[in-house]
C-alpha cells in the first residue's frame, strides 16, 4: 500500500518539530493527518506537543461544511449519560438550558470528543473553580451549589435535560445509545448577524 494512501490509519500530511507558543524552544512536535470519516467526511487531525514544558493542543479541521445546524437531544436516564458521544467542533456552540450552561467558542476553541458524562465532570469542574473566585459572594456560592447539585443528579440519570449544539459549519453530532437515534432533533441554524 501506497503510504499516500488514504486509509484507518490516514495520510500523513505534515510531520516536524517548530517552536512552542508558550516555552518558545524549539521542541514542538506538529503532526497533520489527513482522514476521511463516514460521518464527516475528509478532516485533518493537528497534534502539537511540546517535549519541554509539556503544552499540548489537538485540533480537528472539517474540510466538508454540511452547513448551519442546532442539534438538540434530550438526555433521560443513566443510559444516555454514560452511552452518548458528543462531537463539538471548535466553531460550535454547546449549551443546556435545563442545567444553565452554556459553552461559546473562542479563537483558542478546540474540538470537543466526549460522552455526556465527560461533558457533566467538566461542568462540575470548572463550577468548583468558580467557587474559589466567589468564595466572598454568597448569591454566586448558592448558585453555584445548586448548579452542581443538578449536575450530580443528572450524572445519576435522576434530571432530565437537553445537550444543545448550534454549529454554523455544521460538523458538530450527538450519537445516542443504539436504539435512540430518533431523539436526535437536526434543524437548520440560521445565522443573524
Amino acid at each position: 500500500m501506497n503510504s499516500n494512501d488514504l486509509s484507518v490509519h490516514g495520510k500523513l500530511l505534515y510531520t516536524g518539530i517548530e517552536k512552542c507558543p508558550v516555552c518558545g524552544r524549539e521542541s514542538l512536535h506538529v503532526v497533520e493527518i489527513l482522514y476521511n470519516d463516514p460521518t464527516f467526511g475528509d478532516l485533518i487531525l493537528y497534534s502539537n506537543q511540546c517535549d519541554y514544558c509539556g503544552y499540548r493542543r489537538v485540533d480537528i479541521q472539517y474540510l466538508n461544511s454540511r452547513g448551519p445546524s442546532r442539534i438538540i437531544y434530550e438526555v433521560v436516564d443513566d443510559v444516555d449519560v454514560y452511552r452518548t458521544y458528543i462531537f463539538r467542533s471548535r466553531t460550535a456552540r454547546i449549551s443546556s438550558p435545563e442545567l444553565g450552561f452554556d459553552i461559546d467558542p473562542g479563537p483558542d476553541a478546540e474540538a470537543m470528543i466526549t460522552t455526556v458524562e465527560g461533558l457533566l465532570l467538566r461542568m462540575l469542574d470548572v463550577a468548583e473553580r468558580m467557587e474559589v473566585l466567589n468564595e466572598d459572594n454568597e448569591e454566586s456560592m448558592r448558585r453555584l451549589r445548586e448548579f452542581k447539585d443538578k449536575v450530580r443528579m443528572a450524572l445519576q440519570g435522576n434530571f432530565r435535560f437537553r445537550i444543545i449544539i448550534e454549529d454554523p459549519n455544521g460538523n458538530s453530532m450527538i450519537k445516542p445509545p443504539p436504539g435512540r437515534d430518533s431523539r436526535v432533533h437536526i434543524e437548520p441554524l440560521s445565522l443573524i448577524a
